[in-house]
């Protein structure tokens, strides 16, 4: 054979071995996709049948219920009751907003918070009867479900009488603490918040928070002055005379018998200061010892500190 004939057959049995690779990897690729369909519609399947299940459930009447009172009722053809559940809801949410404005005794406010509260669990009951009672004549399917918790979902997020909406403009600040200036009671490094809904509370027709109570004497407070945000523990009430001498608070002359939760102890000494009529006392510390104390505003304090749960 000329040495041109084998040189040529050596150079077509490698296209020809490329060719048919190349050939296998189009297949396989084909396989691999068609696979990858297969799957996705599979998977899609599968998420409408769960869907469609959860539909006639009575998992998703109780969770509509608790996404928009009377949200379940109407969802299984109760119009009527549903209405009747929101609008008794929605009294009771005006009357707990009404408790931030008028001074009422504890028993009127257990029983304004009792009463909607009770009713409002009966309506869980008989919605499980009335989904066992309507589960076989009445269809329900994936879109409607959807729908119905779409509704919910924005009620709880933009009605300002909403729990959502409400625990959105009241949520309080998390913040790390980086010093273990508040020890034993806090320690350097714990995640800690300043809960501004114990003070204040910002409702939805007013343009300023409203103040419905004030800190207590050694309450741990989150507060902003011009050089930033701060930690202090509070040490004088609006309009009080305080004077510290060896770690003991002396109010208006009289020493206070109370101690600061958690073991924490104050040290050192501060002359006499005088607290504002709408301010608090607030005394920073290092490593328990009072360094300074300031006269804090009340629209200053963001909120008392506390431990997340």
């Amino acid at each position: 054979m000329p040495v041109s004939d084998a040189t040529s057959i050596r150079s077509i049995r490698p296209l020809k071995c490329e060719s048919a690779f190349s050939l296998q990897s189009v297949a396989i690729d084909r396989i691999l996709s068609q696979n990858r369909k297969v799957s996705v519609r599979a998977y899609i399947r599968r998420v409408i049948s769960v869907v469609r299940k959860f539909a006639k459930s009575r998992f998703s009447a109780i969770i509509l219920n608790l996404l928009l009172p009377g949200l379940g009722h109407i969802y299984w053809r109760e119009t009527g009751f549903g209405i009747f559940v929101f609008l008794i809801m929605l009294t009771a949410s005006m009357l707990f907003f009404v408790t931030f404005f008028i001074s009422l005794p504890a028993y009127a406010i257990i029983l304004m918070t009792a009463l909607p509260a009770i009713f409002y669990f009966f309506t869980f009951v008989d919605l499980v009867r009335v989904v066992k009672a309507k589960s076989s004549s009445v269809k329900q399917n994936s879109r409607r479900i959807i729908l119905f918790l779409i509704i919910g979902v924005v009620y709880q997020l933009l009605v300002p009488l909403a729990p959502g909406n409400f625990g959105i403009r009241n949520r309080p600040v998390l913040f790390t603490l980086q010093t273990n200036d508040f020890s034993p009671l806090f320690r350097k490094g714990e995640l800690l918040k300043a809960s501004r809904l114990a003070y204040v509370v910002d409702i939805f027709f007013l343009k300023k928070p409203v103040l419905h109570a004030l800190p207590r004497r050694y309450d741990v407070v989150r507060y902003s002055d011009s050089t930033g945000v701060r930690t202090g523990i509070v040490i004088g009430l609006p309009g009080e005379q305080i004077e510290i001498a060896e770690g003991v608070v002396v109010v208006n002359g009289f020493p206070d018998i109370h101690r600061p939760a958690g073991n924490l102890e104050l040290l050192g000494e501060w002359p006499e200061t005088s607290a504002q009529t709408y301010s608090v006392l607030a005394a920073t510390l290092q490593m328990g010892r009072i360094v300074n104390v300031q006269d804090v505003p009340m629209s200053a304090v963001i909120g008392r500190v506390e431990e997340p749960l």
